[in-house]
């Protein structure tokens, strides 16, 4: 794990680039973070490896990377999505009085950029930010189905399918029969499989290319989430799923 120390001796080295000096030699950023040398060494080229920092290699200077610069894209495009949204995610909590999730794709997870909790006492708790694993939650499902089948069947090798509870899906096979059924309904299941006593329905949002870029959920406690009421807010969150996607430009 790393340590706070180490943290902040990267973000130090991150900050001594600057719009005037947005490349710097090993002894500069030395003298900029008033580190070590090999400590500073040491840290710059693992960021160099992870494409944090670029480095020239005739005049070894470094420069910030190209992983940032994707990290931020990501940023600003989840801050448009989450704007774009939200009239929809409010009115779909308006009419099921439950917590709604808007997550996106962060590497082999799925993290939660909006949301709404519902007013009942007993609910599930939303945290922006919170990430959750792919396998067993209907947000992660509802994007994994949709992916590419290569970049789909990358991320389904490199994930761990745990087991959450004792309906979690832990087999590769039985994910992608899981996964095909979900892209022909449209709509993705976790009845329990994450959380006990939790049931939550994702379904997917697309871009104009076709692309699925985030996902939304229902969810809420068993005792009220029941079969009946499961039924009723499907075709409300396929409609305010459907509208996202129209807003941003995607044509079915």
């Amino acid at each position: 794990m790393i340590s706070l120390q180490s943290l902040e001796r990267f973000i130090s080295i991150l900050e001594s680039f600057s719009t005037e000096k947005p490349e710097l030699s090993l002894g500069e950023l030395v003298e900029k973070t008033n580190l070590p040398k090999p400590t500073v060494y040491r840290i710059a080229e693992a960021m160099v490896k992870y494409n944090i920092l670029n480095k020239d290699r005739k005049t070894l200077r470094y420069k910030i990377g190209v992983r940032l610069f994707e990290l931020g894209s990501i940023y600003l495009a989840s801050m448009e999505l989450r704007d774009l949204a939200f009239p929809y995610l409010d009115w779909l909590h308006q009419q099921t009085g439950e917590s709604i999730h808007l997550g996106i794709l962060d590497g082999n997870e799925v993290v939660s950029i909006e949301g709404l909790e519902s007013a009942h006492s007993l609910r599930l708790k939303v945290w922006i930010g919170k990430r959750a694993p792919l396998h067993c939650t209907a947000i992660g499902k509802a994007i994994l189905a949709f992916l590419p089948p290569d970049r789909q069947d990358r991320i389904i090798s490199k994930i761990s399918l745990n087991a959450f509870t004792k309906r979690t899906i832990t087999t590769r096979g039985k994910l992608k029969t899981e996964l095909q059924k979900i892209k022909e309904e449209g709509l993705a299941w976790d009845l329990g499989e994450h959380e006990e006593g939790i049931q939550c329905i994702g379904a997917p949002v697309f871009d104009r290319k076709g692309e699925v870029v985030a996902s939304v959920s229902i969810s809420g406690p068993a005792v009220r989430m029941t079969e009946q009421k499961i039924k009723e807010y499907i075709p409300l969150l396929l409609k305010a799923t459907n509208d996202i996607s129209k807003k941003l430009g995607y044509s079915s």
